[in-house]
This record gives structure tokens, sequence and C-alpha cells, in this order.
């Protein structure tokens, strides 16, 4: 897993791969810019509350949840976007990576983008259900939204990543063949989604990634 990571970083840098890189971190900045933008103008128009202090608390306690929802909006984002470029990505990784491999009749896009809005809100839901885990028992909390996100995570860029290649039950069926590897690295995905800054590559990062866990599932289970 580790080494599929380390190819997948080194290819977020990779030349060819700048277009998808600005393309992302643009559509990321924009989304964010306008939730910010939002909650900005809500603020700017609720009533002058008495006494002043109450006012005070209020722009405290909202910079408080922007941040929380920024955090807490990563891995939506980063399924969503995954769902838009994965296709691209997938094929720059196989083209550099796997030459000798057959190449892939690719995924419709609509199947994709439908795939990442389905878990994206799957995400948002859980994470809402996990909330008072989190609040109630700080560190546990947390840790469990992780492993659920990587669930999550790890089920759906992978069989996107699969999908160009093979079937939804064919995907599926060699997802839970691998199921405790492909929930490992949607761990590490979803990891990445909550660190400030980073979570803005880490749609790039977890499609290039499971592109390769795919790869090397399909190779180990090839006939010899």
């Amino acid at each position: 897993m580790f080494a599929s990571a380390r190819k997948a970083l080194e290819m977020i840098f990779d030349r060819a791969f700048l277009g998808v890189v600005l393309k992302s971190l643009a559509l990321t900045l924009v989304l964010f810019f306008v939730l910010f933008a939002a909650a900005q103008y809500g603020l700017h128009h609720l009533p002058m509350l008495h006494p002043h202090w109450l006012n005070v608390v209020v722009d405290w306690l909202a910079s408080v949840l922007l941040v929380m929802m920024f955090i807490f909006l990563g891995a939506p984002v980063a399924a969503i976007f995954a769902s838009l470029f994965l296709d691209e990505i997938a094929g720059a990784v196989e083209k550099k990576y796997y030459p000798a491999d057959a190449p892939a009749s690719g995924a419709r896009f609509s199947a994709t983008l439908m795939a990442g809005l389905r878990l994206a809100a799957w995400v948002i839901l859980l994470n809402v259900m996990l909330l008072p885990a989190d609040i109630l028992f700080p560190g546990l909390g947390e840790i469990l939204s992780l492993m659920v996100n990587g669930w999550l995570l790890g089920r759906e860029y992978f069989e996107l990543a699969a999908l160009r290649h093979m079937s939804m039950s064919a995907a599926g069926s060699l997802r839970r063949r691998h199921g405790y590897g492909v929930w490992a690295a949607g761990c590490l995905i979803a990891f990445l989604t909550i660190v400030p800054l980073v979570n803005f590559v880490a749609p790039l990062f977890g499609a290039a990634f499971m592109a390769h866990i795919f790869k090397r599932y399909v190779h180990e289970e090839r006939p010899v």
C-alpha cells in the first residue's frame, strides 16, 4: 500500500498532471469561497443583539463553526472531485506505470458523477450521525469518523477506478475480496481530507492512489 501511495504522490507533481491539479484547486477554492461568502452574508444580516457582548459571542462561534464546516466537508468534497477527475487521473496513472496493460474502456461521466454525489451525501449523513460521538468522546469520536469515512471513500474510489475496466458487479466482487486493503487505503485518503491545505489535493491523490491499488489486486489475481 505504501508503494502505491508513494507513486500516487509522485503523480501529483508530474508535469502532465499539472492541468488536473490546477483545475481541482480552482474548483475547490471557488467552492469554499462561495460557502464562506454565504456564511458572511448571513452573519452580516443578523439583527443586532443586546447587550453588545452577545454579538461578539455570535461572531466568535460563527468563526469556529466555519472552520469546523470546512473540515467536515473535506471528505464529501473529495468524493465529488474524485468523480470529476477520476477518468483523467486514472488514465494518466495507467499510461505512465502500466503501459503494457490493455487500455480501459472508460466509465461514463454521468455514472461517475452520480457515484460521487451519492458518496458525498452518505458521508455527510453518517458524519452528522457521528457528531454526538465526536462531542461526547473527544478523540474516540474522531477515530470512529475516520474509520467510517475510510470505509466509504475506499469503497467508492476503488469501484470508480475499477469501473473503467469492468462491470459494477465485478468491481464490487473484487473490492469485497480485498476489503481490508481497500478500507486501509480509504482511511489514508479520509485522513488527508481533514488536513488543512492538503485537502485541496486529497481528491487527486485518492484517485491516483486507488488506480494503483486496483491494478495491484488485478495483477495479483491474474493467472500465471
